[in-house]
């Protein structure tokens, strides 16, 4: 009998560790590259996520960002992540960043913060208009990432294309080291400000950030409607005289359509009503009042719901 007894205890208790791992949720988190903003507030917002949400366990994945973050949740890989406003735009409509094909398989959970597309240069570089990058080696981001289809249209404001200049496909912490050894005249990064591979090249090299001109400003804003003008202070990184104003998006939160609506609401309550929590400098940018504007797709409807608590209007997918 005791033999028994102790079976079933055993066997009870084994069911109930199986039980316990079976109720954790796991979910992959999709970021950028480890020197990008995107990664360190990634990780931010999983912590604290994990520590408010019981038997939850987020994941956070480096990525090539937006256009890859899009597809991948698409493909099932990863389940959140943050990308860019205009990535999402143009993964709804299908355009030819995509191949001409809709990758629709993602809802908003909210806007985070403003994302400043910086073109770099040395201080005292001879580069001075976008048109001047011609025929220069220019990092212009990850293939797939938000940072190359910037790239490409700031490039066209200033009548150039990718076949004009030397492109080179480069994370950004591999965009600081080239810039660094000299085997680059000029890196896009898009990115909050200050972006931490800047202020790693202007540990060697002071910089200038590039502003784009009457003509080009009016070109971005005639074919892109999501740009709006950032203002990067003067002194924000070594080398910056004065104020540079440039093209912005806004980085976002998004989720599978498949995410659970009750597990996703968790996740944006937590979100908006812990930011004080985090850590990273751009809570201070997070709200849910402000998350609300600049989407161009769905919200969640789980996100959609703790909107509608704080009276705020969205729109919510099926």
């Amino acid at each position: 009998m005791k033999k028994i007894l102790v079976l079933a205890l055993t066997l009870a208790l084994a069911l109930g560790c199986c039980a316990t791992a079976q109720a954790t949720t796991y979910l992959a988190l999709g970021t950028g590259g480890t020197s990008g903003t995107y990664y360190a507030l990634g990780a931010d917002i999983a912590a604290l996520w994990m520590a408010n949400i019981a038997d939850l366990d987020v994941s956070v994945q480096p990525t090539d960002a937006s256009k890859d973050n899009i597809i991948f949740i698409q493909d099932g890989e990863i389940d959140l992540a943050t990308v860019q406003n205009d990535a999402m735009a143009y993964a709804y409509e299908g355009n030819e960043f995509y191949g001409n094909e809709v990758f629709d398989g993602f809802y908003a959970i909210g806007t985070l913060y403003p994302e400043a597309v910086q073109c770099v240069v040395a201080a005292g570089s001879d580069i001075h208009t976008v048109a001047d990058l011609k025929g220069k080696n220019v990092s212009v981001g990850a293939q797939g990432s938000g940072t190359y289809m910037n790239a490409e249209q700031v490039l066209a404001s200033g009548g150039l294309t990718m076949a004009d200049i030397n492109p080179q496909y480069l994370s950004f912490a591999e965009s600081a080291t080239a810039f660094q050894d000299g085997q680059i005249d000029a890196a896009f990064l898009t990115s909050g400000v200050p972006n931490t591979a800047i202020v790693e090249i202007t540990t060697k090299s002071p910089v200038r950030v590039l502003a784009p001109s009457e003509e080009e400003w009016a070109f971005l804003t005639e074919n892109y409607a999501y740009y709006v003008p950032y203002t990067i202070a003067a002194g924000t990184y070594e080398g910056m005289t004065e104020d540079a104003v440039v093209p912005a998006v806004m980085a976002t939160l998004i989720v599978s359509k498949d995410a659970d609506a009750d597990l996703v609401y968790e996740l944006t309550k937590v979100l908006f009503e812990k930011t004080g929590d985090l850590t990273h400098a751009k809570k201070a940018e997070i709200s849910a009042e402000a998350a609300v504007n600049g989407v161009p797709t769905p919200f969640h409807p789980g996100a959609a719901r703790y909107y509608a608590e704080l009276g705020l209007e969205v729109v919510a997918g099926e």
